[in-house]
C-alpha cells in the first residue's frame, strides 16, 4: 500500500494536553496542504532513555515499508521544554530528520504566559512542572487536556500569537 505524493505528517505528542493543543491549532490554522494523521500519545516521559524506548516502539508500529512508498511521511514531536533531557531529545529527533516543537517552558506554563501569567522557576525542575500544572488548574479550573475551544480561541487570538509561541507548528501549518 503506497501513499499518494501528498506530504503526510504524523504528530507524536508528549501527552493529552499536547494532543488537544495540536488538534485545536490544526483546525484553526492549517492550510490543508499537508495531510495530518491522528496524533499519537506518547504517554509522558522523563528522560532521553525513557523517550527512546517509547520512540522505538512507536516508530516500529508505523511499519512503513517499502521506505520509498513513504518518502513523503514526516514525524512531528510536540514536547515540553522543561524536561531534564528536552534538548537531548530534540537533538536525537532532529538527527533522525524529524520536526520538533518544544513548548516553553511546558504546555501549561506557555498557555499561562500567553494570558500574562508568566511562571517563574523558583523551585527545582520537577516541582516547577507541578507548579505550572497547579497554577494552570487554579486559573482555568481544569487540567490542560480539558481546556475548551472557546478559551483556546481567546488564548490564540491571533496568528501572531501562534507564530511566536509555537513557530515550528506555525510554519508547518502554513507551508
Amino acid at each position: 500500500m503506497s501513499l499518494m505524493q501528498r506530504k503526510v505528517v504524523i504528530a507524536f505528542c508528549e501527552g493529552e494536553a499536547e494532543i488537544l493543543l495540536f488538534g485545536f491549532l490544526k483546525l484553526q490554522y492549517s492550510n490543508k496542504k499537508i495531510e495530518f494523521r491522528k496524533p499519537i500519545d506518547l504517554g509522558g516521559f522523563s528522560d532521553l532513555e525513557m523517550f527512546k524506548k517509547k520512540y522505538n516502539k512507536r516508530e516500529k508500529e508505523q511499519d512503513y515499508k517499502p521506505k520509498r512508498d513513504y518518502a513523503n511521511v514526516q514525524f512531528l514531536f510536540l514536547i515540553d521544554n522543561d524536561l531534564a533531557d528536552s534538548e537531548r531529545i530534540k537533538s536525537f529527533l532532529e538527527a533522525k530528520g524529524h520536526l520538533v516543537q518544544l513548548c516553553n517552558p511546558n504546555t501549561e506554563g506557555m498557555i499561562l504566559a500567553l494570558i500574562g501569567k508568566t511562571q517563574t522557576q523558583d523551585v527545582g525542575d520537577k516541582e516547577f512542572r507541578k507548579k505550572c500544572k497547579e497554577n494552570f488548574k487554579g486559573h482555568f479550573k481544569c487540567e490542560a487536556h480539558r481546556l475548551k475551544e472557546p478559551k483556546l480561541k481567546k488564548i490564540f487570538k491571533s496568528e501572531e500569537v501562534f507564530k511566536n509561541s509555537l513557530p515550528v507548528l506555525h510554519d508547518l501549518f502554513k507551508s
